[in-house]
């Protein structure tokens, strides 16, 4: 008599993104206890829950390496960084309660649902309501509060963020507490130092925002007479506990350091777009042996949690910034999303890829509309290729995180759509009036 499982998926069009990077077509996926526990064709199994992946492409679930739960995207737009902080984000930030935050974080919740993220890193406030709405969600969550301390109540303190990785610490498998220095020019170095000393204390990761702008290195440069990643490294701060986002002004020698040090970088195209911070020079990362992944950033600058438009996007900005079509391949955008992702996260060795051993974080990307037409097959496979360059959010139909189905079908089963729309739209009101913005 056949095992009986949790959950299989069967037929399915496997992109592994293993070492081999496989790509396995009609596959079948066994799943007990949150693990693939088989990979093959017609598995002798039963199961409890069963999914019909004929015309679907299996894929490791996406991992947004840096994103905030923002709430007010599309209200004030169309300024550089050092303004648009001053002017629009630091007043909302400082605006913020737990309940707003609550409503934005089952807004962002959803659309990553949807949109196929399956592991993020959330840098923002009130990290207690994310984490109450990703137990509902089943996302796997990693929230670094966002510490600030040289603007007034803006920012989470070290005090209060130490609070909340005491208290999640360890509570839930899926979600991951840490410290998120906001930047460079946000705290003091001696800040630095003590949240360093803090996530070694408590063996947490840190996540802070690094040489987005030519603005913060000269800013950083008259303060301390160095770049950021130098003040960062006579800071102690440098580990692969770390990682960092943007990093779109780096020096060749802070690449370097970066490298020496173990630490992880988040390409962020579609906001360094939109802030007009720059292209950040990946191919020489790369080259460099820097990991790099992929991150969204936040709604407000983006405006979406699209990461298929970040790899699109990501590639194309590449390629016309150098005037090098070579750039960027899609094997490389795709290992952004995925499985380097999961490394910089310290996570490499449970997700980023479909093997059997590793968490079922997956997801199924339908192939049957037109845009992801034609599928070839043998030497000119491209399946790749249609991930990368023409798929969307919007194509993902089932997201599955530790073997819990979220979304089946495109709809999702974990949260309430109309229960969110209420509470954002009412969010968004009170948030604009603390703010002084309407």
């Amino acid at each position: 008599m056949p095992q009986t499982i949790d959950l299989l998926i069967r037929n399915g069009l496997l992109i592994t993104q293993d070492d081999e990077r496989r790509i396995l077509a009609e596959t079948d996926i066994a799943i007990q206890d949150g693990r693939i526990t088989a990979l093959g064709k017609d598995l002798d199994f039963t199961a409890d829950q069963e999914i019909d992946a004929r015309s679907k492409a299996i894929l490791p679930g996406l991992v947004d390496v840096h994103m905030h739960e923002t709430l007010t995207r599309g209200i004030c737009e169309d300024l550089p960084l050092n303004r648009w902080l001053d002017e629009i984000c630091f007043p909302l930030d400082r605006s913020y309660t737990y309940e707003i935050m609550y409503a934005s974080a089952l807004m962002n919740q959803l659309e990553m649902i949807r949109g196929g993220i399956t592991t993020f890193i959330d840098i923002y406030r009130f990290p207690d309501a994310c984490a109450q709405v990703a137990l509902r969600s089943g996302l796997r969550a990693i929230l670094v509060p966002q510490i600030i301390t040289t603007t007034p109540n803006v920012g989470e303190s070290i005090a209060s963020a130490e609070k909340f990785v005491v208290e999640w610490k360890e509570r839930s498998p899926l979600i991951t507490p840490g410290f998120g220095p906001h930047a460079p020019y946000s705290l003091s170095l001696e800040d630095y130092i003590e949240i360093t000393t803090l996530a070694e204390k408590y063996d947490v990761v840190m996540h802070t925002h690094l040489s987005e702008t030519r603005w913060e290195n000269d800013a950083i440069r008259e303060r301390y007479g160095c770049t950021p990643t130098a003040m960062l490294q006579r800071a102690g701060v440098l580990s692969p506990r770390l990682s960092v986002a943007h990093g779109v002004h780096l020096t060749e020698n802070d690449v370097s350091v970066l490298v020496q040090n173990g630490v992880g970088l988040a390409y962020n195209p579609s906001s360094n777009m939109k802030l007009a911070s720059g292209i950040a020079p990946i191919p020489e990362y790369l080259t460099a042996g820097l990991m790099v992944g992929l991150g969204t950033d936040s709604n407000l600058s983006n405006n979406n949690l699209d990461m298929f438009e970040e790899m699109r996007l990501g590639a194309m900005l590449q390629k016309l910034g150098r005037n090098d079509a070579t750039d960027m391949p899609v094997h490389t955008m795709l290992d952004m999303a995925t499985r380097n992702g999961a490394q910089i996260l310290g996570m490499g060795s449970e997700i980023g890829s479909l093997e059997v051993g590793k968490q079922a974080d997956l997801i199924l990307l339908d192939l049957n509309q037109p845009h992801l037409w034609p599928l070839i097959e043998g030497r000119h496979q491209n399946i790749k290729e249609q991930i990368v360059y023409a798929a969307n959010a919007g194509d993902v139909s089932h997201t599955v995180v530790a073997g819990k189905v979220l979304m089946a079908d495109r709809q999702v089963l974990t949260l309430d759509i109309e229960e969110a729309f209420d509470a954002v739209q009412q969010a968004t009101y009170s948030l604009m009036i603390r703010a002084g913005l309407k």
